[in-house]
């Protein structure tokens, strides 16, 4: 019984201890998922995301930041996702963009001063292939925003070049394609908590971020179809053609929310 509490939970009114024992009641009966490397996962996103917080679940003005991975990860799993990588890779999605000095400091010995950002992301990518497996470590990279290259651009090139790099993580990677589209979900899906007075400029400006990509996500599952079928269950795929469908007429009003500009 105890392992069916969370079951219809929505995910928006599960604390992150909610969500890590609802993870735990889905993989039990998983033989693909090790039980121990996913709490090491969890273990470390915890402490790598330590103290960083992010404002949107329902009338939570700051949640702790690791509701967003722990969020993303039950999301999957609901969809009937039994992959371990795609697992690992979602819980640890946000850590090398986010959390790389920790990495580093932790898992990392040495002096990493001397070396840019890029190559410091490559010490934090071998980490999570050590620990975790090299398919893991490669989809945490596909989950993993590009490094900024200091150039100064508008916020429509911005936008651009958002999408432009989604669609090239996903193209033809199904596993890549699951994994982003939960982050999608957990942004994009979760935008309206935050249309509230103040928050009119913020909301709209990822309106439109996100409005073009749920394009993207609609023309690739067209495309990969039966790659990203295997690996989620009927009603997983249901849900995510449910969901692209009505993602584009909400990011669109939202995008307009309150007359704001963008």
């Amino acid at each position: 019984m105890t392992t069916t509490l969370f079951a219809s939970v929505p995910l928006k009114d599960m604390d992150p201890s909610a969500l890590t024992m609802a993870i735990f009641a889905e993989i039990k009966d998983m033989p693909s998922i090790d039980g121990v490397k996913v709490s090491t996962a969890i273990s470390a996103a915890s402490f790598f995301h330590l103290n960083q917080t992010r404002a949107n679940r329902k009338g939570f003005s700051r949640t702790s930041y690791i509701e967003h991975p722990l969020r993303n990860a039950l999301r999957v799993l609901r969809w009937g996702v039994a992959s371990e990588a795609i697992l690992i890779s979602v819980i640890l999605h946000d850590t090398v963009e986010d959390c790389l000095d920790r990495i580093l400091a932790t898992f990392v010995p040495g002096c990493h001063a001397g070396i840019g950002e890029a190559a410091q992301r490559e010490l934090a990518f071998e980490w999570i292939a050590r620990e975790f497996g090299e398919e893991a470590s490669g989809l945490v990279r596909s989950l993993t925003n590009p490094v900024s290259m200091g150039t100064q651009l508008t916020k429509a090139q911005k936008r651009e070049k958002y999408a432009a790099d989604v669609a090239g993580k996903i193209r033809g990677n199904a596993s890549a394609f699951i994994g982003k589209f939960t982050d999608f979900m957990d942004n994009a899906g979760g935008l309206h908590h935050n249309a509230v007075g103040g928050n009119e400029r913020m909301v709209a400006h990822l309106a439109a971020k996100y409005h073009p990509v749920v394009a993207i996500f609609q023309d690739e599952l067209a495309a990969n179809y039966e790659a990203i079928r295997v690996l989620v269950s009927d009603a997983g795929m249901a849900e995510i053609e449910l969901k692209l469908s009505l993602l584009s007429d909400r990011l669109g009003a939202l995008a307009g929310f309150a007359g704001a500009t963008a």
